[in-house]
């Protein structure tokens, strides 16, 4: 195979595996924030009963200002008793009197039933906080570990770009460029041939040209569809007829 073309072929090959370890290192953080959603989401039970929690006590503390503000009301009634003229006057305070204490009573009874559902829920507070505390622990440990795999395969990119780079420059730098171009245009820039077609665009190309990437690999060839670099790979029987090969 023509040095270049070789050349060019074992950066192809770098190219790759760079591209896979990319797509690694973009994918774990969405990794590491879905694990957060999930987390969030499993947090949900929890919420809804500390939320439960905190109306319940907004209700009982209006439920204790509404019986502060009646028994206020019941003292500025009796205020009026020694001022009274008749018994009729007196009887209707009185009256107004226990209408406040019934109202009382209601509105006690309903803080009742609120302290009730509060004592109910608070004992379901511990075991929703330990089993959320438990898939917050796995996790951070899920985490930790993700973000130690991202740690490794940065180092592995920049190891494989580093290689990379002292591989393109070996290249020739007209050569370079036009790699360089393929790779941005295609994608792939080097590519076999198999039977006539090119293994970039998939289109037939001159049987001519197929021939000689097979049988004069010291030419460069490009394919006439999408102009990536073309090679041959020798197949199996090929490649043991060479190794086995008596010179005359």
């Amino acid at each position: 195979m023509n040095p270049q073309l070789q050349k060019m072929v074992t950066v192809q090959q770098l190219d790759n595996e760079i591209t896979e370890v990319q797509s690694l290192v973009d994918l774990i953080p969405g990794q590491i924030q879905a694990g957060e959603k999930e987390l969030e989401g499993k947090k949900g039970d929890l919420n809804t009963v500390q939320q439960k929690m905190e109306s319940l006590k907004k209700q009982r503390k209006q439920f204790e200002q509404d019986v502060q503000a009646e028994h206020d009301r019941i003292a500025k009634t009796k205020g009026k008793l020694p001022t009274v003229k008749t018994n009729k006057e007196y009887s209707a305070i009185l009256a107004e009197i226990e209408t406040l204490k019934n109202k009382i009573d209601g509105i006690e009874e309903k803080e009742l039933d609120v302290m009730e559902q509060l004592e109910e829920l608070e004992k379901t507070v511990p075991a929703l906080e330990q089993q959320f505390n438990g898939e917050r622990q796995k996790f951070e440990e899920y985490k930790k570990k993700k973000e130690e795999e991202l740690r490794r395969t940065q180092e592995e990119l920049t190891g494989l770009q580093s290689k990379r780079q002292g591989l393109i420059d070996a290249v020739d730098p007209k050569m370079a460029v036009l790699y360089e171009k393929l790779c941005k245009a295609r994608g792939v820039a080097v590519v076999p041939v198999e039977g006539e077609i090119c293994k970039g665009c998939f289109q037939q190309i001159q049987p001519q040209v197929a021939l000689e990437v097979r049988t004069s690999p010291d030419k460069i060839h490009q394919c006439q569809f999408c102009d990536r670099f073309l090679y041959s790979i020798p197949k199996p029987e090929e490649e043991t007829e060479t190794q086995t090969a008596v010179p005359k």
